[in-house]
């Protein structure tokens, strides 16, 4: 078993030093991906104030952390609609920093950097395999598996 990180071509816009340029993958990403997880912990900072107060009534917990604002979320079926459909940011990227999503309190999903970088934890290589597939072809993987030295 091992990890795969999937780095999307991306730019910078007002207020996201990078974001992915094309998120045609996320409604794909969220149906075939995230149903197992039941917990969803996001980082954002305290200054983008419109997305913190999105996710302030959607968190079980909310804690400030330096500059940033993380927010735990249960992923009860309404957050599961909320975040595959209203997650896309207008200006570019995902509204959030970064996302990391939870089984039983071991992290198996994290999407940092507004989406630009995305890792898959505990997968084999044909799983890195499919889960690539979901991507922009200029998109980079590396799959990294758990004994490499």
């Amino acid at each position: 078993m091992g990890n795969i990180t999937i780095t999307i071509e991306s730019s910078s816009v007002e207020g996201k030093s990078s974001c992915p340029v094309d998120t045609s993958f996320w409604k794909n990403l969220w149906e075939q991906y995230t149903a197992e997880f039941t917990e969803l912990i996001i980082h954002c900072w305290m200054e983008e104030q419109e997305v913190v107060d999105e996710l302030g009534a959607r968190a079980v917990n909310v804690i400030n952390e330096g500059l940033m604002k993380v927010f735990t979320i249960n992923l009860s079926e309404d957050n599961r609609l909320f975040f595959c459909n209203y997650s896309i940011d207008p200006r570019g990227g995902l509204k959030w920093f970064t996302m990391f999503f939870h089984v039983n309190g071991d992290e198996r999903l994290e999407i940092g950097h507004y989406g630009s970088e995305i890792t898959l934890y505990n997968v084999d290589k044909e799983k890195a395999t499919e889960f690539s597939a979901l991507f922009p072809g200029s998109s980079i993987s590396n799959f990294h598996d758990d004994y490499e030295e």
